[in-house]
């Protein structure tokens, strides 16, 4: 269900205008809740034909044990409610495939007035107004209620046999002296009765149905406004943030939880003097293309992307989603963001203003969580682990990658790695800082927006004979 154009686009999500509450002024909407009731009632009309089904079987056992008597008229009826049940269940097969919904109204109600008069044309002969009204009475109530005919199709289908009955026993009491006064009164009260007492709440039911109509339309404005919301809040931070905060939530308390993780800082370097050199315009459009690649490649490795500061961002692999194996997923999301950025530096960069990589690897436990007031929190990750990677980060010169002990330790020595024991700011104690360095050629240098020569890397394998071949760079 789509909200039709009628349907008032305010704040206060205002209900639409209705005649009574039993029609919409506006046509769109009359439209779409024609459309919306069909598919919403068709179960309903289904087993209620099902059960005017099962009450005409009990009609035809009470016609077997003599309700009718044994004459000609017996044999009738024992012939035309096996067609009613006939009728009835064809009925609700026909409208239990959607395609066909459209025709569970006229088919209820056909099926409902051939019923009624069925049911006066069978007791008229015995005389009797009360078995007259009975049955009518029976048809009438399913036929108003069960059925969910809308008002003016439900009128249609019932008033015929209900007024037919009252005529009947008007002409039973002037055709024969075994009809009483009273018999007469009873024999107009019930059907007349039936009918007005059943419009009444064929009337609420269906005001009710337009209601829960309005309350489908509120609810669905409300899912799609918190989605849109929640999708523009999602761009702001990590996906996997919001989607934390959204299966948590943070209640009235701060909650952070101790997390085994590796955190992965990248920064640009010389990119101070290159927005200097080249000014706003470029910057912007190196921060574009350097932001998507490093969000793809963390998408890519289950890595949530803390934040970004300027040219720098700070990684989580481990958090919030746990994950053992962090240290390796880490080097590899930081092996992959090296190659990837480093296609983005060598566009932009130029011989006055080259742009190079530096990643720092830690791994270790840190305070994960939401950090603030009850007026604004920050997803943050507080610890020595974020803190050692931002230092690696910041020393590690281009095409660098420098993880602390905690990494190192959790993975396997690879070819080429070197170690040195550094001092540094904001670290008490001397680390030792593995360095793994991914230059192998240096950069060929172009004018800013031009892709110069492919340059390969550690896991490139070129022969001897093979040339890397220039890529032109794609149009803006």
């Amino acid at each position: 269900m789509t909200r039709p154009d009628g349907w008032p686009v305010v704040s206060e999500l205002t209900s639409p205008e209705t005649h009574w509450g039993l029609r919409f002024t506006d046509t769109s909407v009359e439209s779409d809740y024609r459309t919306w009731r069909r598919e919403h009632v068709r179960s309903f009309t289904q087993l209620a034909m099902y059960g005017a089904a099962g009450a005409a079987f009990c009609a035809f056992v009470a016609v077997i044990f003599g309700a009718l008597g044994d004459g000609h008229l017996k044999t009738i009826a024992l012939l035309l409610i096996p067609a009613m049940i006939g009728l009835m269940l064809a009925g609700a097969w026909v409208i239990g495939d959607e395609e066909r919904a459209h025709l569970a109204m006229p088919w209820s109600a056909i099926a409902n007035l051939i019923g009624g008069i069925l049911a006066v044309t069978l007791t008229y002969p015995r005389h009797d107004p009360s078995l007259t009204g009975a049955c009518v009475t029976m048809s009438a109530y399913v036929g108003l209620t069960m059925f969910r005919l809308t008002p003016k199709l439900a009128l249609v289908a019932v008033a015929p046999y209900c007024l037919i009955a009252a005529g009947a026993a008007v002409r039973m009491h002037s055709a024969t002296a075994d009809v009483s006064d009273a018999d007469l009164a009873v024999g107009l009260f019930i059907p007349l009765t039936a009918l007005l007492v059943g419009m009444v709440l064929n009337l609420s039911v269906e005001w009710l149905t337009r209601q829960t109509y309005v309350d489908h339309l509120i609810i669905e404005t409300q899912q799609e406004a918190l989605f849109e919301e929640r999708s523009n809040m999602a761009r702001f931070v990590s996906p996997d943030i919001a989607e934390t905060a959204h299966l948590s939530g943070l209640g009235m308390e701060i909650r952070t939880e101790i997390y085994s993780l590796t955190a992965v800082s990248i920064d640009l370097r010389g990119f101070t003097t290159f927005t200097q050199r080249h000014g706003a315009e470029f910057m912007v459009q190196v921060l574009h293309e350097y932001y998507a690649v490093v969000i793809d490649s963390a998408a890519e490795y289950g890595a949530t992307v803390k934040d970004f500061a300027g040219d720098g961002a700070l990684i989580l692999v481990g958090a919030p989603f746990p994950r053992p194996d962090h240290p390796r997923i880490g080097l590899r999301l930081a092996r992959h963001m090296m190659s990837q950025v480093r296609a983005v530096t060598d566009k932009w960069s130029t011989p006055e203003t080259p742009l190079g990589i530096g990643i720092g690897l830690s791994s270790g436990e840190c305070a994960v969580g939401a950090i603030g007031t009850d007026a604004q929190l920050e997803y943050a990750a507080i610890g020595t682990t974020v803190n050692l990677s931002a230092r690696l980060c910041s020393i590690a010169q281009d095409g660098q990658i420098l993880m602390g002990p905690g990494t190192a330790r959790a993975l396997e020595e690879a070819p080429g790695w070197s170690r040195e024991v550094l001092n540094l700011a904001g670290i008490p104690e001397p680390v030792e800082v593995t360095i793994e360095d991914t230059r192998v050629a240096p950069p060929v240098l172009t004018t800013p927006g031009t892709v110069p020569f492919q340059r390969p890397h550690a896991s490139a394998d070129y022969g001897d004979d093979e040339q890397p071949e220039p890529v032109e760079a794609p149009a803006d």
